[in-house]
């Protein structure tokens, strides 16, 4: 029967408690009333700064409306570039022909015999040479070279 009794004493004392917290919780939120709020637009000083916020948001819109343009476009033109690169890729070497000052291709065979022999890339950094197959074959600072210049690479075998 103690035990029953202490519980039932334990019961009222911890609804007691909550009671007590609730009502001190509602006096702190009753007592913090804050008063009218002030309308910033009242003042023209106010309305003249956020004039000016509002037009900077509108010019800010206007100038990434343009740039999502130009950059969809830009990606439109590199795709094409990639697709008439592709296209004249022969050997895994693109053959781009050179143009005089006019603007008409060069017909310089010596030129053209030179540039079909530099199927490796040679890296600047490391000294070494890779061939097209070699996942360091233009990705890395360097020049297109010959078979015989710089070191073989350890993975293609330059």
């Amino acid at each position: 029967m103690n035990s029953k009794a202490f519980n039932l004493s334990m019961r009222c004392l911890r609804l007691s408690r909550m009671i007590l917290l609730g009502g001190l919780l509602a006096a702190a939120v009753a007592a913090d009333k804050p008063g009218p709020a002030k309308r910033a637009a009242d003042n023209q000083a106010a309305r003249e700064e956020l004039q000016k916020i509002l037009e900077g948001i509108s010019q800010l819109r206007e100038e990434n409306a343009r740039l999502t343009e130009e950059n969809a476009q830009l990606r439109r033109e590199n795709q094409q570039l990639r697709r008439l690169l592709a296209d004249k890729v022969e050997g895994g070497v693109p053959t781009i022909p050179a143009t005089n000052a006019v603007g008409a291709p060069q017909t310089d065979p010596a030129k053209a015999q030179a540039q079909s022999r530099l199927t490796h890339w040679f890296s600047t950094s490391s000294g070494q040479r890779h061939n097209s197959r070699c996942r360091y074959f233009k990705t890395t600072e360097g020049r297109l070279c010959g078979p015989d210049e710089g070191k073989r690479c350890d993975l293609c075998g330059g």
